[in-house]
């Protein structure tokens, strides 16, 4: 399954929440990064959006992986005979989100701290 594949049955919606956030967290590291290398006045605001964004990631993964084991066993319940692999089919598929959640989660802490030391470094 290729990596575009799993993005797309991850939920589109969670899936795109994530990146949002894994995006303005990039965003905000290119900034405070050019800002270093600049020497220009450096500050720790906006390390703590880089911090939140990550987290808020984690957060939605998890939320879209209870969300999609709940109507799966709702589906579950309902239908009189489930075969175990389709089961088992949708539960790989309740942890992609999570996955790329906890990816972005990763590449904000440590930008967050790798950042944070620099600035307080240089200051």
């Amino acid at each position: 399954m290729s990596l575009f594949e799993m993005y797309r049955a991850g939920g589109p919606i969670f899936m795109n929440i994530i990146s949002l956030l894994a995006i303005g967290a990039i965003v905000i590291t290119v900034i405070k990064i050019i800002s270093l290398v600049k020497n220009q006045n450096i500050s720790l605001k906006l390390l703590d959006l880089i911090l939140m964004a990550g987290s808020l990631a984690l957060a939605v993964g998890l939320l879209s992986q209870i969300v999609g084991i709940t109507q799966a066993l709702a589906a579950i319940r309902e239908a009189a005979d489930v075969s175990p692999q389709i089961i088992m089919g949708g539960a790989i598929v309740s942890f992609y989100a999570p996955i790329w959640g906890f990816i972005v989660f990763i590449f904000s802490m440590l930008s967050y701290f790798i950042l944070k030391e620099t600035i307080k470094a240089r200051k």
